[in-house]
């Protein structure tokens, strides 16, 4: 059985990590993402480089989550 843990995390850390996810098993997520402000969506660096991820009205919460 897996079990997933998530963490809040800044905007600059989620996108540090996302950059330079060494670890398959870490996932940065964001709510907001697509205008959905009651789910987060998995972020993924090839398609979400150029994500302004300081802007706290569109985008405001990151959490990693870990499986």
């Amino acid at each position: 059985m897996f079990k997933s843990i998530s963490i809040s995390i800044h905007p600059l850390f989620a996108k540090i990590l996302l950059r330079f996810n060494p670890f398959r098993q870490l996932f940065v997520m964001c709510k907001g993402y697509n205008d959905d402000y009651y789910n987060f969506t998995e972020l993924v660096w090839e398609d979400d480089k150029d994500l302004d991820f300081f802007d706290k009205e569109t985008y405001p919460q990151f959490q990693l989550w870990l499986l």
